[in-house]
């Protein structure tokens, strides 16, 4: 029995130290280890005292206890073992979705205009360009923070010029879709309404950038965060 136990636990911890296998989950290892320890117990108990099971002839009391409590910690280990490493590979699962999704929306600037007295039409020279910035892409919970830049300018020739200066910067930065060659989108909601001849202005200073490549995308509709809500 002590041989089996020993090479289960021996299996146990080279299994958790592969480096190819997913990520252990201690508490559900634990969980469901302890249920499943506790079970076997049950199970056994039941059998030694059912008259239709053979028991060893001459198996002291004590020496019966320690059989059955081998069993059940084998029993429990294998059990937690599955269990932790079921658990673990959901949360990898679900970790690479996360990061996906960041990726999606971190490679894409949005720019959206304020309204005028009009609320149909924008005022002149406002906008607000929106970017998300991953944080903490190496932990167990990724995130990504919103940030938005306001552009209010007296004229054109001011608007635009900070306009291409908020790009640069943005397509200056790295984010995670760039290893991926993921490019980069602008998006340019047309609600209200800045003009014809600003979006077409935004999209010629968005695709003349020497650092990335982009697609500009024209949204006929009212800003909205690319965030779930």
């Amino acid at each position: 029995m002590k041989s089996a136990v020993l090479l289960a636990t021996s299996g146990v911890l080279f299994a958790i130290s592969w480096p190819s296998l997913p990520s252990f989950d201690w508490q559900a290892a634990l969980i469901v280890g302890a249920i499943v320890a506790v079970a076997a117990v049950v199970v056994i108990a039941v059998a030694i005292a059912t008259p239709f099971v053979a028991i060893q002839a001459g198996a002291t009391l004590l020496g019966t206890c320690l059989a059955v409590g081998t069993i059940a910690l084998v029993t429990g280990v294998i059990g937690g073992t599955a269990a932790g490493f079921y658990w673990g590979r959901q949360g990898d699962v679900k970790r690479q979705e996360q990061i996906e999704s960041i990726k999606r929306v971190s490679n894409q600037l949005e720019i959206h205009f304020e309204p005028s007295t009009d609320p149909k039409r924008a005022a002149d020279f406002q906008c607000t360009l929106v970017v998300y910035e991953e944080t903490d892409l190496a932990s167990r919970q990724p995130t990504v923070t919103m940030k938005k830049v306001k552009i209010s300018a007296a004229n054109s020739e001011e608007f635009y010029g900070q306009v291409d200066q908020q790009m640069k910067k943005w397509f200056t930065k790295q984010v995670a879709g760039d290893a991926d060659g993921q490019q980069r989108r602008v998006m340019v909601y047309m609600n209200p309404y800045p003009g014809e001849s600003i979006y077409e202005r935004i999209k010629e200073i968005a695709e003349r950038n020497e650092v990335r490549r982009c697609i500009v995308n024209k949204v006929e509709g009212g800003w909205v965060s690319a965030l779930p809500k």
